[in-house]
C-alpha cells in the first residue's frame, strides 16, 4: 500500500468520524456510532466499518444495546462499499451489561441474521478490572 492511499483513508475515517458522534435521545436513549478502519500491513488489506447502536440507561446498572456493524468499504477479494449492504438484511447485535461493583461487570450478547433468520451463539462475559 502506498502512502497516497494510507493518507486518503486516514483522512475519510477522520472526517466521517467527526459529522457522525452519540447522540443523546432524551429519556435514557443514546444513539451511540464508531467508525473504524483497520488496514492489515501483510494482507495489504483494507476495511472500514460503521456500528450504529442504540442504548437505554434507564435500568440504575443495567444498560441495554441494539446496533448493527455495516460495512463502508473493503478490499478484501472484490472491492466493496456500502451500497452491497443494501443487497442483503443485517445482523442485528444485542446486548445488556450490568455493573455488580465500580469494577465487576456481567455482560450477555448475541446476534441475529436476519437472512439465515437464526441467532448467533449466547455470549456471557465477566470482567473484573483492577
Amino acid at each position: 500500500m502506498n502512502l497516497f492511499k494510507l493518507a486518503t483513508i486516514v483522512a475519510f475515517t477522520a472526517g466521517f468520524a467527526h459529522t457522525v458522534h452519540a447522540a443523546d435521545l432524551g429519556g435514557n436513549f443514546a444513539l451511540n456510532t464508531d467508525v473504524k478502519t483497520t488496514y492489515m500491513v501483510d494482507a495489504e488489506t483494507t476495511v472500514a466499518t460503521i456500528n450504529p447502536e442504540f442504548s437505554y440507561t434507564g435500568l440504575q446498572s443495567l444498560e441495554l444495546t441494539a446496533g448493527t456493524t455495516l460495512n463502508l468499504w473493503e478490499n478484501v477479494g472484490v472491492n466493496s462499499d456500502i451500497t452491497d449492504e443494501l443487497e442483503h438484511l443485517p445482523v442485528l447485535e444485542f446486548g445488556a451489561e450490568y455493573s455488580i461493583l465500580s469494577n465487576l461487570d456481567v455482560e450477555a450478547s448475541f446476534n441475529y441474521d436476519m437472512d439465515a433468520k437464526e441467532r448467533g451463539d449466547i455470549k456471557l462475559e465477566a470482567t473484573f478490572s483492577f
